[in-house]
């Protein structure tokens, strides 16, 4: 038998308005541009499929990460990660450490290039990211936070065509998927702070804070609607054709607990008391419980017979629909650290590292459904997949150059990130886990003309996924994923004379 492996992708395009004339940026424009290309992206991809990938045909389809341009830029590292002008949904402890209230969105355009044996194919997709709001009076030890992020997609289209020399005609298979799931999350997050005296030359002191502790937690609602379409054509007429239908909408909630703190390690004053370098050492972890998946499950199995590419059903050979289908959605956990260097003429550098896991392989591969007559088992991933463990190891470094003096400019009160990921996914295939890497880099500049401590992000990131073996992939051969992404993101802040949540005085 002789396979002839192909990819119906779909490529869509997106139009991307020119954001910015210079490097000086204002707060209307970015946030102008970006809801244009949010509108777009929107009205020319189905939101939730933000992976369009072979892979994605299994289970819920394939987890994406928080898509929160911040993190991303650094490899992924989030549960060290405290950004008082940014929001990180991943660390529900990091509100609290926000200067004031944020809001956060971002747009990604991704670019996709599949190389299976002799076939290739390309696909340009796009997605809004995570939207998160975080509520916070300016100096206030407590915040909430809320928000909406992509969870997982399912936007494969796949094919393959052989010729059966038993039946003596080209059969021609062809899966596809569409929809995926979503998170919203709602939370709460307190700081404890300490102080210490730290010497200012010989016969002085400056007060400042040496040590904090943030613990936050978050209750999350996991939904959406997973579906699956196989179909198998056989040319020669006199045979009847095959169409599998599943449905599968998931729920879930769950929640995520977070701890940050940090350390001083040194801070230097002169005798004039002015700042001149310090060091500080940060660390976070995050907790996940174990939930409860309940999946409203159908599936049809359908002969149908297509003529003139119109395919008309002759009869259903079954047809299952179950209600409150139960799973399990593992247990996750992270960790991670980072050291910052900080100078008075404002040069600052950031190196941090993460590590995340999330055992799928300890979550049975079946939903369950019972009642006092009937009892089920269906399986959640199909084919010849099983779950795996699943993990990411981040690392990532931020850099913001010297801002003072002549050198005040754009360019020097911006930040330039940098990160580097391996991620474990939880999918293995005919024994083989699903991996891959990713680079990624950016940068964080202030939004000039604000008036407040809006930024803008703007990153890249590139990457490849796949077995790493010879034979054994959704076909036949041996499929590679090259990905390459854009980013574009604002963090905006109310503007300096809306002082939010604090009361006003009058004389």
């Amino acid at each position: 038998m002789h396979y002839f492996l192909t990819y119906n992708v779909s490529s869509t395009k997106i139009n991307i308005f020119s954001m910015f004339n210079s490097i000086r940026v204002n707060a209307f424009i970015a946030t102008v541009s970006l809801a244009l290309v949010s509108f777009t992206s929107l009205t020319t991809v189905t939101a939730q499929e933000t992976e369009p990938s072979p892979w994605s045909r299994f289970g819920m389809g394939l987890t994406t990460p928080t898509l929160s341009s911040p993190q991303l830029m650094m490899g992924g590292v989030s549960s060290p990660i405290l950004d008082g002008y940014s929001i990180n949904p991943d660390q529900p402890a990091s509100a609290a450490g926000c200067v004031t209230t944020l809001l956060q969105s971002s747009v990604h355009i991704t670019r996709a290039n599949m190389t299976e044996g002799d076939s290739t194919a390309s696909i340009t997709s796009g997605t809004p990211g995570a939207i998160s709001l975080v509520v916070k009076k300016p100096g206030g030890k407590i915040a909430v936070m809320m928000g909406m992020m992509p969870y997982s997609g399912k936007g494969y289209n796949v094919s393959r065509t052989f010729n059966d020399t038993l039946i003596g005609s080209d059969i021609h298979e062809r899966y596809s998927g569409s929809g995926g799931l979503a998170k919203s999350y709602l939370g709460a997050a307190k700081s404890f702070k300490g102080k210490k005296w730290i010497s200012a030359g010989e016969h002085d002191s400056v007060l400042v804070s040496n040590r904090s502790l943030f613990v936050g937690a978050q209750l999350s609602f996991l939904f959406g609607e997973a579906i699956s379409t196989g179909r198998l054509d056989i040319e020669d007429v006199t045979y009847l054709d095959n169409r599998t239908s599943t449905s599968m909408r998931h729920r879930s909630l769950s929640t995520l607990l977070g701890v940050q703190a940090f350390q001083l390690l040194y801070a230097n004053y002169d005798d004039q008391r002015n700042f001149q370098g310090s060091a500080t050492l940060y660390a976070g972890a995050t907790y996940s419980p174990s939930s409860t998946l309940y999946t409203d499950y159908e599936k049809t199995v359908e002969t149908v017979q297509l003529l003139s590419s119109v395919e008309t059903v002759i009869d259903t050979a079954s047809y299952i629909s179950l209600l409150d289908a139960e799973g399990r959605i593992p247990s996750k956990m992270s960790g991670g650290g980072s050291i910052v260097f900080e100078k008075a003429n404002g040069r600052r550098i950031q190196i941090s590292a993460d590590y995340m896991q999330e055992d799928w392989s300890s979550v049975s591969d079946s939903l369950h459904w019972s009642s006092e007559t009937d009892s089920y088992e269906i399986s959640l991933l199909g084919g010849d997949a099983t779950w795996a463990k699943a993990s990411r190891t981040s690392v990532g470094i931020a850099f913001k150059p010297n801002s003072s003096g002549s050198s005040n400019n754009i360019l020097s009160r911006t930040t330039y990130k940098a990160g580097f990921a391996l991620d474990a996914y939880p999918i293995s295939y005919r024994g083989a886990q699903l991996s891959g890497w990713r680079a990624s880099a950016g940068i964080t500049m202030p939004l000039e003309g604000s008036r407040s401590t809006s930024r803008f992000h703007f990153g890249v990131e590139m990457g490849q996924r796949g077995l790493g073996i010879d034979n054994g992939t959704v076909l036949d051969v041996t499929l590679e994923e090259s990905l390459f992404s854009i980013q574009f993101g604002v963090t905006l802040s109310p503007f300096f004379k809306n002082l939010w949540l604090t009361p006003k005085l009058y004389d």
